[in-house]
């Protein structure tokens, strides 16, 4: 496997375009049920898969993908591996299931740092210019514990809406813990999408952080709550857009209309 001609992207795809070659171990239906039972989007880790003739190739993550398929999911975010032969897979398949020891998403996004990833490096310039770090735990405001929401940001709507999203969560709630958390930065990522900037920061600061929490919980169900969902994105920037209206007639030129509401 020649490292000059080996690069890595991350990027959110199908879960259908993901194809399974000769050297996977068959996927075990009760390991995916069992992954699909105790779900947790904090411990799922990147999908790895090998771009190779235009197919993309899982490496590592067969079962996770199958159990996001039995979810209902249709995407997840993936580290694509290019320039693999199909020899070179199965040698990596090999030597990467040598030690099932996890990497966790920080250690992938520093491992990836110090690769001078663009995505990881990009990522981490915007979040400094911002006064964020990204860290392994949450520590406050202006430690962004949430990876894989950054990277999900980043492959969905693209850097610029990174870097507007986090100015507009400074602007909005500095000094509020849980205004960078997963759902509050994909969900502002949303919003930001959809209608710019308008006047988020003045109409959303003093909105009360735990009512917007309690009316995310109540208008999404529990098996749309992961980041890699996008009605778990709609759902959240649905419910900032209704607390932005609020106190303002149903005439005013300022209130907001969302298309594809969930």
């Amino acid at each position: 496997m020649s490292e000059k001609s080996t690069s890595q992207t991350i990027q959110e795809l199908l879960l259908d375009s993901l194809r399974t070659g000769g050297y996977q171990r068959p996927t075990n239906p009760a390991q995916v049920d069992r992954i699909a039972a105790a779900f947790d989007e904090a411990k799922l880790g990147m999908i790895i898969v090998s771009e190779r003739d235009g197919r993309y190739n899982l490496l590592d993550g067969a079962h996770r993908a199958a159990a996001l398929r039995k979810l209902g999911y249709t995407h997840a975010m993936c580290i694509v591996l290019h320039g693999l032969t199909y020899q070179d897979e199965a040698e990596y398949f090999r030597s990467q299931n040598q030690n099932v020891r996890p990497l966790t998403k920080y250690n992938l996004f520093k491992a990836g740092l110090e690769a001078g990833d663009k995505v990881c490096v990009h990522i981490n310039e915007i979040c400094q210019a911002n006064g964020f770090t990204v860290s392994m735990s949450s520590k406050g405001f202006n430690s962004i514990s949430a990876i894989y929401a950054l990277t999900t940001i980043c492959a969905v709507y693209g850097y610029d809406c990174l870097e507007a999203t986090l100015r507009l969560l400074r602007a909005t709630w500095e000094g509020v813990n849980d205004a960078t958390r997963r759902e509050f930065l994909v969900g502002t990522a949303e919003f930001v999408h959809r209608f710019g900037h308008v006047e988020f920061a003045e109409r959303m600061r003093y909105k009360n952080l735990a009512a917007i929490w309690q009316d995310y919980l109540a208008e999404s169900g529990p098996s749309s709550r992961q980041t890699c969902d996008p009605a778990m994105r709609r759902a959240f920037c649905w419910v900032l857009v209704r607390h932005y209206n609020k106190g303002l007639n149903s005439n005013s030129k300022k209130r907001l209309e969302m298309e594809g509401r969930p």
